[in-house]
């Protein structure tokens, strides 16, 4: 049978996704030592265990509303209203119920987006940062537009520079993707460079797509989101994951809030027409990770005690850490000369530490490739698995 495709769909098809490039790679390594000898910074998934009250909240959940039928497509109320009250708590940003639409995570969401605004074919372009999260770029391929990469460096603070953007660009673009706290540098921006970048979107007719997973994931000052800022309720998406705040990265649950109907309207439509919502029992877990920090304070304070452990060992390697501003990734500079892919599966191959070499999360664009000399570490091992690692990394040399 000759099995015809959508050409967009063409365009990702044999693409490998980062993640699974790490995971195949570490299988090999399991084969190796065992899979108890390797210490995994690879996927940023983290290993800890969802907080207990939580889990218990699904659980009776699953009891009481076990006669409960198809879940709403956009959300149950309490979940939206959990959200609302939970945004004015953490932003002091008023929002209405329906001003949110719960989600299944930000995976799902950041790639569905460009297909609701994009008119396929039509040369039409989404500014994506460079490094960035992988599903920015395959659902503007699988939306038929084109990616403009906007290259994350550190001479430019890891700032995408928006008054670079050719003018000719800049009218066939209809999405900027933005995030912050940033995966995988770790930086954080200025209120002043976000404010400038909603100025930017209006005056461009951009859809501003800010992912803010990592949002309650800090070590410094505390991010705000887009929606702090004059000018975002008429073109912003905020998008959220339970994922990295509460460690619900099996359950893959988020939320999608704009203060602009306009926007919330395609994607409300499509998902009332193709899926169930969030399951009960999942939205109920959600309402009670919203209503608590204290698990949000002590994982921060995990992540903070991983990084004093991982990043003096990696520097005494000859690689250059800073300390990131939020997320849990180190993004580490290997040494002048070496080839970050071949020092991930030095360290992998002879240590038992997996790591995601910098050019399977960035592109080369303009001649330049953002991640040609970095690698990154995701902090979701154990403590006693970094120290582990640390020790390892004692004497090692990386050539």
């Amino acid at each position: 049978m000759d099995v015809k495709l959508n050409s967009n769909v063409e365009k990702i098809l044999n693409v490998p996704y980062p993640a699974d490039i790490v995971d195949q790679n570490k299988e090999v390594a399991i084969r190796k030592f065992g899979k108890d000898f390797i210490v995994d910074f690879g996927v940023g998934d983290p290993t800890d265990e969802t907080p207990e009250f939580i889990r218990k909240a699904i659980q009776q959940s699953m009891d009481t509303k076990k006669t409960q039928g198809y879940p709403i497509s956009t959300g149950a109320l309490d979940f939206r209203e959990a959200v609302v009250s939970w945004f004015q708590k953490r932003f002091q940003v008023s929002i209405r119920s329906d001003d949110v639409i719960a989600v299944y995570g930000a995976k799902f969401t950041v790639f569905q987006l460009p297909s609701r605004f994009i008119t396929p074919n039509q040369n039409e372009i989404c500014l994506i940062p460079n490094p960035g999260y992988p599903p920015y770029l395959f659902g503007t391929l699988m939306a038929g537009a084109e990616p403009y990469f906007l290259n994350l460096l550190p001479e430019n603070n890891f700032e995408p520079d928006l008054n670079s953007i050719p003018q000719d660009i800049l009218k066939r673009s209809r999405i900027l993707f933005l995030t912050y706290p940033h995966s995988p540098t770790g930086k954080m921006v200025s209120k002043e460079y976000l404010q400038k970048t909603v100025d930017f979107c209006l005056k461009h007719n951009l859809i501003l797509v800010s992912d803010e997973c990592y949002s309650d994931i800090y070590f410094n000052e505390q991010p705000v989101s887009i929606l702090n800022f004059k000018g975002a309720e008429e073109c912003a998406l905020a998008v959220y994951s339970f994922s990295k705040r509460s460690r619900m990265t099996s359950y893959a649950a988020g939320f999608l809030v704009s203060k602009n109907p306009k926007l919330l309207t395609p994607f409300k439509s499509v998902l009332g027409k193709s899926i169930q919502g969030l399951q009960p029992f999942i939205s109920d877990g959600c309402i009670q990770a919203l209503q608590d920090e204290k698990h949000v304070k002590e994982m921060n304070q995990m992540y903070i005690e991983r990084m004093n452990v991982l990043v003096p060992a990696l520097k005494a390697c000859g690689f250059e850490v800073d300390k990131p501003d939020g997320a849990f990734y180190l993004w580490a500079r290997v040494p002048q000369g070496l080839d970050p892919v071949k020092v991930s599966e030095k360290l992998l191959m002879e240590k038992g530490i997996n790591s995601m070499p910098g050019p399977l999360v960035s592109h080369t664009f303009n001649g330049v490739n953002p991640g040609a000399e970095f690698i990154r570490f995701a902090l979701v091992a154990s403590l006693e698995k970094t120290k582990i690692a640390a020790e390892r990394l004692k004497g090692y040399s990386l050539r």
